[in-house]
């Protein structure tokens, strides 16, 4: 689960999805990605002690044990795991801890994509997201003696999300337990598709993405709200996701992303510079900075850093739109008109892309063609009535 990129994402579905519809995956895979140089797996104590270690200036009220499953939920963890004494394999036992999470007559939790919050608030609610189950999940399948981790499967999904013209970056957070067949996934985004690449992270580095996706809600929802923003809030929560993970780069990205929106346009541009160090293809803070760049009136900059943005991310169709932007603004017309055609083939409902082609077919004189794609937008608009 990760951040601002002026996208809208499939994967972040802000309805929740009931536990009939709520398809959970386990799915034996390949593993790549994995940092066995370092420690991985804590427990509750010993994570406490090694996140303080740290960030020793991380006030009381901040820390969290994402997988700190109540002792209640222990128990009734281990006594439907006993009620089924055929459950030899660890397979078995996972699938049956995993059935359980969202069966109603056991722990009876829903997926929701925008609802991160340790174990015992999310039992309490109900529902939670991706991070929120795995976090229930790990937390149990330790204490009946299963080996699980927290994986990183940011790539699996479109994790980006535009707002106004800022990208937010939130990652996918998803699970693996050691069963007889190897490594086996456990999702609950309700989501089923292939994985090409995992990484397993440790657990403080799943702390980091707990504290962005805090940060992160917090914009999402005041927007679907329509209420202000609470920047100052975002903002701590994306100081924590980087104070126990220095190298997390979608956190300086959204630390940019709420600098820029607090007016403090200096702040964000070293915020998506750091990010963009630390790990060179961080798509949506190249994006950001560029629209930094397009705001200053640096063209060339701002048409540099879309590009370099795309080499990273094709599939981006903000980007698409805004580098032609920038090429219509230095009157390559042929340039702009390519980059339109990729954002609206890439979504197809993107009005702004739409009625900049057109512009880009009157300019040209193609009055015919630029008349089709207003026709097009007409039709687009009428669907959302």
């Amino acid at each position: 689960m990760s951040f601002l990129h002026p996208e809208v994402v499939s994967g972040w579905r802000t309805r929740i999805i009931t536990t009939t519809t709520l398809l959970t995956l386990l799915m034996a895979a390949g593993c790549a990605g994995t940092q066995w140089g370092q420690r991985i797996a804590y427990s509750p104590e010993s994570f406490v002690e090694a996140t303080r270690a740290q960030a020793p200036e991380m006030l009381a009220e901040d820390l969290v044990v994402p997988f700190g499953v109540t002792p209640e939920m222990v128990v009734r963890a281990k006594a439907l795991l006993e009620r089924m004494p055929l459950l030899h394999t660890n397979i078995d036992r996972a699938s049956r801890l995993m059935k359980a999470l969202t069966d109603e007559d056991e722990f009876g939790l829903t997926y929701d994509s925008v609802a991160t919050s340790p174990p015992a608030i999310t039992v309490e609610r109900g529902y939670g997201n991706c991070l929120a189950l795995t976090s229930i999940f790990i937390g149990l399948a330790r204490e009946v003696g299963l080996v699980a981790y927290y994986v990183d499967a940011s790539n699996r999904i479109n994790d980006l999300r535009r707002e106004e013209e800022i990208i937010v970056d939130s990652g996918h957070i998803a699970g693996v337990v050691m069963t007889e067949k190897g490594y086996t996934f456990v999702d609950y985004d309700g989501h089923v598709s292939d994985y090409r690449t995992f990484e397993i992270i440790d657990d403080i580095t799943a702390l980091a993405h707990y504290y962005n996706n805090l940060g992160f809600e917090l914009i999402f929802n005041a927007g679907r709200a329509e209420e202000p923003v609470p920047r100052e809030e975002a903002l701590h929560n994306f100081e924590l996701a980087i104070m126990v993970r220095p190298d997390f780069t979608r956190a300086y990205n959204n630390l940019g992303v709420v600098h820029t929106q607090l007016g403090d346009l200096d702040s964000a541009a070293a915020a998506y510079r750091t990010a963009i160090e630390m790990d060179p293809k961080t798509d949506a803070a190249y994006h950001n900075l560029a629209n930094l760049e397009m705001r200053a009136g640096d063209l060339g900059e701002a048409l540099t850093l879309y590009t370099q943005a795309l080499e990273v991310r094709r599939d981006n169709p903000y980007l698409h739109y805004h580098r032609g932007l920038v090429q219509y603004r230095l009157g390559d017309l042929g340039a702009a008109e390519e980059s339109f055609k990729r954002a609206v083939r890439l979504q197809r409902d993107y009005i702004e892309a739409h009625n900049l082609l057109a512009q880009v077919y009157y300019q040209q004189g193609r009055l015919e063609e630029a008349e089709e794609v207003k026709a097009t937008v007409q039709r687009i608009l009428a669907g959302k009535r």
